[in-house]
């Protein structure tokens, strides 16, 4: 029989245990409801689960299943990728040489840590190049020094890819909430690099021919617009040649844009990723319509930089006033991976002769800075005039004869497209197609091309393009045979669509012969 001591001891035991116990589930209950309320990744987190652009999902599902010949003749050929594959052997067996490898890896600053802007030889390397090939295309015999005094290697950087640089740009110039105007139709993939890390806001700007841009008028509409809504109007991004058009903004329209942007005091971003995939005249690089000319103000004569640097000198309190009328605001962007088929590389070049600028940007590199060794190779490869001059005649050749497949295949489908004298895509108009003229009514069609042709096309709502049925076709990420058996396939289906008074007659069964 247990003592009056032993039951109390076992009764306290007993509520202590019941408390131990209580306090367990409390706090199993309260690790529940945070990892509930925090979830596996923060809100931010969260925010960076967004795909870089709506039709992620089915690119990846293209790509999972890819077109062969032999082992998958039903497979997806995807056309919606802006990735030149039809010169990849020729870059490839340049870089392999062993002199170019060589030298990346015997040079020791390959192995240490250095300036995150870009190593001075490779820097050196970029500005002689937008020198020769951009500033002064027509120079073909310029020499280092005489590039240089156009193009200051201080004035380079270098970055992860064109779009980790416009990203980097967004949150240098921009405040969160910030507006930056765009002609649209543009670039899928510039809503993710503007909003990811900046959370910039993106404004479309539309106009009658999106070929030639919009006017001074329509840029201040808009602008007037976003700023009635609340909003700062801090960039303008403009793309030369166009993505998705494939056309060429004429200089003029450039200056003009430039122009409006110096008088309302905002920064342009000039983005010229396909400078040098041209295969018809009439292309002008910024740096050439400009003659490298930065500045802020285009009425500026030096006056206000002269008067900055007078003001700082005496220490007053308006030198900040001054020194922002003097911020060169046009900044240039360009990147390897379009014309030299080198998307892999993850390089992208900055040029821009705002100083506080570039000390922003060499922060956020030390985050994401381009590999030293592959410096060395941009370097070698970059100052190859004869290499780089055969290499692009020899991919425009290319390109040209896919244009050609594919503009003679939409011809004989009388679909409508724009002539592109650029780029490596054409925009096509398959509106008459859609069962009814809405962003619901492209969808279907968008559908029905990956379930019934299994072929992916980028879709014209994902690049802010305000009339349903508007496709981009990239058709240099592709063989020619390949493309010819793409577009054979959507010519079957097309002639379906047109056969077929009734889209729900459109089924499995009706288009069990598009794929052959």
């Amino acid at each position: 029989m247990l003592s009056d001591h032993n039951c109390s001891g076992i009764a306290g035991f007993c509520v202590v245990a019941l408390a131990c116990i209580g306090r367990e589930k409390w706090i199993r209950r309260r690790k529940s409801k945070q990892r509930a309320d925090w979830g596996e990744i923060s809100a931010r987190g969260e925010s960076m689960l967004l795909p870089v652009f709506s039709y992620m999902p089915d690119l990846m599902k293209s790509l999972q299943d890819p077109y062969h010949p032999y082992t998958n003749p039903r497979g997806h050929i995807t056309l919606c990728v802006a990735e030149n594959k039809l010169a990849i052997e020729l870059i490839g067996s340049r870089l392999m040489q062993y002199e170019t490898s060589s030298r990346a890896f015997s040079d020791a600053a390959a192995y240490c840590y250095s300036n995150t802007l870009g190593l001075p030889g490779p820097r050196e390397a970029v500005a002689y190049f937008l020198a020769k090939h951009f500033m002064h295309p027509e120079l073909t015999d310029m020499n280092v020094t005489e590039a240089l005094d156009h193009v200051r290697p201080e004035h380079v950087a270098f970055g992860a890819g064109a779009g980790a640089l416009v990203s980097h740009l967004a949150l240098s110039l921009m405040d969160e909430g910030d507006a930056v105007l765009i002609p649209a139709p543009y670039y899928a993939a510039f809503t993710f690099d503007l909003t990811i890390l900046a959370k910039s806001t993106v404004v479309p700007v539309h106009s009658p021919n999106p070929s030639v841009g919009p006017t001074p008028d329509e840029l201040e509409n808009v602008a007037a617009s976003a700023e009635a809504k609340g909003l700062r109007v801090r960039v303008l991004l403009l793309t030369n040649p166009n993505n998705p058009l494939g056309t060429i903004y004429p200089p003029e329209f450039v200056r003009s844009s430039i122009d409006w942007a110096r008088n309302r005091k905002i920064h342009t971003i000039v983005d010229e990723i396909y400078a040098l995939s041209v295969r018809e005249s009439g292309f002008e690089s910024v740096l050439k319509t400009l003659n490298g000319d930065l500045r802020n103000d285009v009425r500026d004569n030096g006056f206000n930089s002269y008067l900055s640097n007078v003001m700082q000198r005496l220490n007053t309190d308006n030198a900040h006033t001054f020194h922002f009328y003097s911020f060169p605001k046009v900044h240039h962007v360009y990147a390897l991976s379009k014309d030299f088929c080198a998307s892999g590389f993850r390089i992208g070049t900055l040029y821009t002769k705002n100083q506080r600028l570039l000390s922003c940007v060499a922060n956020l590199n030390s985050l994401s800075t381009v590999s030293q060794p592959m410096q060395l190779i941009v370097q070698d490869l970059l100052t190859d005039d004869n290499f780089i001059y055969g290499f692009l005649e020899h991919t425009c050749q290319r390109t040209r004869y896919n244009y050609e497949v594919c503009a003679s295949h939409l011809d004989q489908m009388v679909i409508p497209y724009i002539p592109a004298k650029a780029g490596i895509f054409i925009f096509a108009d398959f509106s008459s197609l859609l069962p009814e003229q809405t962003a619901e009514g492209e969808a279907r069609f968008f559908s029905l091309l990956i379930d019934a042709a299994k072929i992916i096309l980028t879709p014209g709502q994902a690049q802010r393009d305000r009339k349903p049925g508007m496709f981009r076709i990239c058709y240099a990420f592709v063989s020619p045979e390949v493309l010819g058996i793409a577009m054979q396939r959507l010519d079957r289906l097309v002639g379906k669509i047109r056969r077929c008074h009734d889209w729900d007659n459109l089924n499995a069964k009706s288009l069990i012969d598009i794929i052959l």
